[in-house]
């Protein structure tokens, strides 16, 4: 197996354990603006310590991009919480992985980036997986569904754009650095004002930050990786989507060390997970066999 793939698989596993975290972080505060804030600030944080190993030339060859990225994920980031605001996670989580086709569809009008239809099916496939991970519902008001697809459409974005400033020849500190920086610039003002200046920090709010920063960045530099290795913006999206079986093994790990406000599972949401982990798996197997 080529060694993007393991990347891909790499990223996802830290991803899964900083969605786990992300989750945590609702423990301490109930603003998601501050608490979007605050992880971005924090990894970004914890990327400046690897400035020093990373070659940065500047803002490179095509801004524009950087720019489309960062308004990108703030657009993204607006939507989701505004179909937070009217659905149930059950709903908004699984909806967001319809990403996933529009990335097929721009990757093949702009890169010609086409697979074999066992490909598209193994993509439907990790999207039916992610209905029994998280409790699926399929039905919810009209504006959670306009705001769910425009969230996807959003995060679709995200990935075009960070395939397209690699393409334009970023490196991958580059692509890191810009990718964490921009879209705090855009959202942190946005945050302020939400929180009106409040910090509401202590010490056990403080650490969990950390710790999610800590497998955000990592997760950022696999991914990316990934991308730059392989130049497959829809493979490399289909394998992400593996992070909701490993945020269950991350809430596993969570419970057994003491973690406060860990999802607790009753025996049809274990069955239904264990469902979706088989249908998850079987399908990246195809993706990657078939493509």
């Amino acid at each position: 197996m080529e060694i993007y793939i393991w990347a891909a698989l790499a990223g996802a596993l830290l991803q899964g354990f900083s969605f786990a975290m992300s989750r945590q972080l609702l423990v301490y505060s109930d603003n998601r603006f501050q608490i979007a804030f605050y992880s971005m600030v924090v990894t970004v944080m914890l990327a400046m310590f690897a400035l020093p190993f990373l070659d940065i030339r500047g803002l490179g060859p095509a801004p524009l991009y950087i720019a489309g990225f960062s308004v990108s994920v703030a657009f993204s980031q607006i939507m989701l919480m505004e179909a937070m605001k009217r659905a149930d996670a059950s709903f908004v989580v699984p909806m967001l992985g319809l990403k996933i086709f529009g990335v097929a569809l721009l990757s093949s009008i702009f890169w010609q980036e086409t697979y074999s239809s066992l490909v598209y099916v193994a993509a439907l496939g990790t999207l039916v997986s992610l209905y029994f991970l998280n409790d699926g519902k399929l039905s919810a008001a009209p504006q959670a569904m306009v705001f769910v697809l425009l969230a996807a459409t959003g995060f679709a974005g995200n990935d075009m754009f960070l395939m397209s400033m690699i393409r334009s020849g970023y490196n991958l500190g580059e692509v890191t650095i810009y990718s964490l920086l921009g879209p705090l610039l855009i959202l942190g003002p946005m945050a302020m004002l939400q929180s009106r200046g409040a910090l509401n920090l202590n010490w056990r709010y403080s650490r969990a930050l950390l710790l999610y920063g800590a497998f955000q960045i990592a997760s950022i530099f696999a991914l990316i990786w990934a991308f730059e290795l392989s130049r497959k913006v829809t493979l490399i999206a289909i394998v992400q989507n593996s992070r909701s079986v490993f945020a269950l093994l991350a809430v596993w790990i969570f419970a057994r060390v003491g973690f406060s406000g860990v999802e607790i599972l009753r025996g049809s949401q274990y069955r239904s997970r264990l469902i979706g982990a088989v249908i998850m798996m079987a399908s990246l197997a195809l993706a990657v066999i078939a493509k």
